[in-house]
């Protein structure tokens, strides 16, 4: 069985993956989505545009007898080269693409089991140090339910 959690960051994966400029988007970084830090991952230049998945905080907003009522933060990161060029238009696309993307999972059906989601961020990440990435930050939270059976 699939944690709750795994399951929530997994579906918002998917709904990257469909970041294609045959799919009407600007760029093609959904061809390109990893589970993990942005700043761990080794990134050449000919593995952008890409985006970065992880979770920052799981945590307990409420607990009853078998309930847990769970806050789960996930940031994206969408990522452009930046070396020796103006790379803030391609940043800008890479921005609306997650933003639409990201649109998607506030159907009603689109995260069965989920009490709550809150979709922010465009927050601009220059390269830092020496580096040629330069990147994009959304935030997705998600609030649901854990819940155990009674024991005979």
């Amino acid at each position: 069985m699939i944690a709750r959690g795994t399951e929530i960051s997994d579906r918002v994966i998917q709904a990257l993956e469909a970041i294609t400029m045959a799919g009407g988007f600007h760029t093609d970084a959904g061809l390109r989505v990893t589970r993990g830090r942005a700043e761990l991952l080794q990134v050449e230049q000919t593995d952008l545009p890409m985006i970065a998945v992880s979770t920052s905080s799981s945590a307990n907003a409420a607990v009853k007898p078998r309930t847990v009522r769970k806050t789960r933060e996930l940031e994206i990161i969408g990522l452009v080269d930046a070396a020796d060029r103006d790379y803030e238009p391609e940043l800008d696309g890479l921005d609306e693409d997650i933003a639409l993307a990201l649109s998607g999972l506030t159907g009603i059906d689109e995260l069965p089991g989920t009490m709550n989601i809150e979709i922010s961020g465009g927050e601009y990440q220059p390269p830092a140090g020496g580096s040629n990435i330069a990147g994009v930050l959304h935030t997705v939270t998600v609030s649901y339910v854990l819940t155990t059976k009674p024991q005979p």
